[in-house]
């Protein structure tokens, strides 16, 4: 039994708009990010690859460190049309250069902040193409090692991404979800499918329980799938993600098992 756990959580996926109508939308937006802050120990910033400006990074930014949080950048495929979750056929050069803007640019918030970045979190698509394309992973370890090699990279516990960091002299955090389904290889099964995405609350807490108890989660086939995580993800865009987060915090708190980011 784990007696800490992380619990992280994507944030500023939204944008500044002009328009009232939109502008009312953000301001939701910014407050319910800030509202489940009170309930993880870390997130991820979205940096403007699928979502987010300099004001949506700032604002979340100043957020997270008003709460204690470990900050990390979310940066994804350049792609804003489909939020980042399709996969993009870029140049490697090319995709390496979007990311650095990206993460350096909220680096660079941070610092003017007074704050530091601690990890880096690759989103959608790109979190998952990792997983089956070495020559993409690597070159993405290779940037944020680049920008800061004291970054760590957060990616899919149980994949080839921990050698992968190793190999590079990157620390890797391992991640597991609460609020979605694997298929029977240890991959997220895609989230086109009928139930990969997990929106009850109690089924949510079921899983990461089993993750600190066992060491293992059940497929969306019901296969037993060894897993040893250091982080565990809660999306924001998840219906239900503020239950999701309370009544996880509640059971965690009633076992005894602290709610704290890693090193």
């Amino acid at each position: 039994m784990q007696r800490s756990i992380d619990i992280n959580c994507d944030m500023g996926e939204w944008e500044t708009s002009e328009t009232a109508q939109t502008a009312q939308c953000t301001q939701s937006r910014a407050q319910s990010d800030l509202e489940l802050m009170s309930f993880i120990s870390s997130c991820s910033i979205a940096c403007g690859g699928h979502s987010g400006d300099a004001q949506s990074m700032q604002t979340t930014l100043r957020n997270a460190v008003a709460n204690g949080l470990r900050v990390g950048a979310h940066p994804a495929y350049p792609d804003k049309t489909d939020f980042g979750r399709r996969s993009l056929d870029l140049p490697l050069d090319a995709l390496a250069a979007s990311l650095e803007l990206q993460i350096s640019t909220l680096r660079a918030i941070a610092i003017g902040e007074g704050a530091q970045l601690a990890f880096v979190k690759p989103h959608g698509a790109l979190y998952n193409d990792m997983v089956s394309d070495k020559s993409l992973a690597d070159t993405v370890i290779r940037t944020v090692k680049a920008i800061d090699p004291t970054l760590a990279l957060m990616g899919l516990a149980g994949s080839h991404l921990k050698a992968s960091c190793e190999a590079q002299g990157v620390r890797f955090i391992a991640e597991a979800f609460a609020d979605r389904r694997y298929s029977d290889d240890g991959q997220l099964t895609p989230r086109n499918l009928p139930g990969a995405v997990i929106e009850s609350p109690q089924a949510a807490t079921q899983q990461i329980m089993s993750l600190l108890e066992h060491g293992s989660v059940v497929s969306i086939d019901g296969k037993s799938i060894p897993l040893i995580a250091d982080s565990i993800c809660v999306h924001s865009d998840t219906p239900g993600a503020f239950e999701h987060v309370a009544t996880i915090n509640t059971l965690l708190h009633h076992r005894n098992i602290k709610v704290i980011a890693g090193r």
